[in-house]
């Protein structure tokens, strides 16, 4: 599988993501992707990754040219990341941090992610099976046009936060 694949974990100082770093090391182990086509940036998260090219954080045109030149984006479900993916006509993989694992304070992540993929935008997966189903078939994922606009996502937004 010859693509760039660009995994974000956000920049939380006070929650760390090791769980999605050590999943994508796995996967490089077993052959389910090549390390040499994953580039990460890694936040205040001290897990080093074995198989793959990390870093910690970078400036925000520096992401955005990341972003522009992976055909997968594996982000957490943090709004910025997610759109600025969807904004440069990524296919993206949400993979939300949880709050069973002390990822984050609650599960908004949980909600944020099924609120993108059940819009058609996004790919989820809550666990590495899920992670590997969804690489293996990327290619028959055809993602609903993200059309960015501040008052339909804050629509969206606001009516997520109204039902909860």
């Amino acid at each position: 599988m010859d693509i760039l694949i660009f995994v974000t974990v956000g920049s939380s100082e006070e929650y760390k993501f090791p769980r999605l770093l050590q999943i994508v090391d796995e996967l490089c182990d077993e052959g389910v992707i090549s390390g040499k086509d994953v580039v990460a940036q890694i936040g205040y998260t001290e897990y080093g990754p074995r198989n793959y090219k990390a870093f910690d954080m970078t400036s925000d045109e520096e992401f955005k040219e990341l972003v522009a030149k992976a055909d997968i984006v594996i982000t957490h479900a943090g709004t910025g990341s997610v759109t600025s993916a969807l904004k440069a006509h990524r296919k993206v993989i949400i993979f939300p941090r949880q709050f069973r694992f002390k990822e984050h304070l609650d599960d908004h992540q949980l909600e944020l992610a099924s609120l993108f993929t059940d819009k058609g935008y996004t790919l989820s997966a809550m666990d590495k099976e899920e992670l590997i189903d969804r690489i293996v078939h990327i290619d028959e994922f055809h993602p609903v046009e993200f059309v960015s606009s501040n008052k339909k996502i804050n629509k969206i937004v606001i009516d997520f936060i109204d039902k909860t």
